[in-house]
């Protein structure tokens, strides 16, 4: 996240509605010192269809309804200052991302819908181009407050070989200390050991000699390169996090049954500077996890929403 840029909370255009994004990043700006924007988008279509033509009626509804806008926001601030921009667009979409183009952000927060009981991220179409396309680290909030003292996963896939992939592990790591430390949390490391599927492993125990015995040694490998990368970010032994299964599933049980507030994630750019693909079991992480998530872009990523960068 950039020192100075704002916070951006993303509103759910639904007047009444509790808005945890605002919340959650007023919260943020108030502990990081940085200041804050709101953003809704405060088009109506059933009032476009109401007012018909008549051009004069339009214009003052549209003023009260920003002006009810306003007023919400005030009142859910409390006092705490803020930029407060009530878009006008029939496409919700272009006027977000011309309103993040024109004072890119360090952070955006935006809710997601739960799916039921589970507590579930479930992303729109808005959520997925925000997550890929964005300039900066997008949190993905549920309506619970964050604990106390909230915990903190970084998820993280160092060793691989890859130089970028260990540059994106430590981006992780560095901005899950910056809001863990803003919300005076606690922070963990986590890496999970994938299984290989038993008839895989079966399949290939018949023709490769001790396939089993050289699979406990990639993996013996891979546990080596976790410790010394969390040893290398100044992490203890008591703060490692390291698990064994499927990376999607076991992440998030693990945050379930650990009460973890936020996990944070790195996307993966697969030589496209123009978006991210997150890839299949990245996606699976986003959409299992319970916990809050805020997704991380690599260092080098380029966004097509600001002209400086196309």
């Amino acid at each position: 996240m950039g020192d100075s840029a704002p916070i951006l909370a993303i509103l759910d255009p639904v007047l009444k509605a509790g808005q945890p994004a605002l919340r959650k990043a007023a919260q943020l700006s108030a502990a990081l010192a940085r200041p804050l924007r709101v953003v809704v988008n405060g088009y109506s279509s059933a009032m476009a269809r109401a007012v018909g033509l008549d051009s004069a009626r339009r214009q003052a509804a549209e003023q009260q309804i920003r002006h009810a806008w306003h007023q919400r926001m005030e009142t859910l601030l409390e006092g705490q200052p803020a930029d407060l921009e009530v878009l006008w667009d029939k496409d919700s979409m272009a006027a977000l991302r011309m309103e993040i183009g024109r004072v890119p952000p360090s952070l955006i927060v935006v809710r997601t819908n739960d799916e039921g009981r589970l507590r579930r991220h479930m992303f729109t179409p808005r959520d997925w181009q925000l997550i890929r396309k964005a300039p900066c680290p997008v949190l993905c909030v549920h309506d619970d407050d964050w604990a106390s003292t909230p915990k903190v996963l970084a998820a993280v896939d160092p060793g691989t070989g890859d130089a970028e992939d260990d540059r994106l592990s430590a981006r992780v790591v560095t901005e899950g200390r910056r809001v863990c430390g803003a919300l005076k949390g606690a922070i963990q490391i986590g890496h999970v050991l994938e299984d290989m599927q038993e008839t895989l492993v079966l399949l290939a125990g018949e023709t490769i000699p001790d396939y089993a015995g050289s699979m406990e040694k990639v993996r013996e490998f891979h546990r080596d390169n976790f410790r010394q990368f969390s040893a290398a970010q100044g992490f203890d032994v008591e703060q490692e996090v390291l698990l064994d299964g499927a990376v999607a599933p076991t992440l998030a049980a693990y945050c379930d049954d650990n009460d973890v507030d936020i996990l944070v994630v790195g996307t993966v750019k697969r030589n496209l500077p123009e978006r991210l693909l997150l890839g299949a079991t990245a996606e699976s992480v986003l959409t299992r996890a319970g916990a809050d998530l805020l997704v991380i872009k690599p260092e080098d990523f380029r966004s097509p929403w600001l002209a400086s960068e196309k």
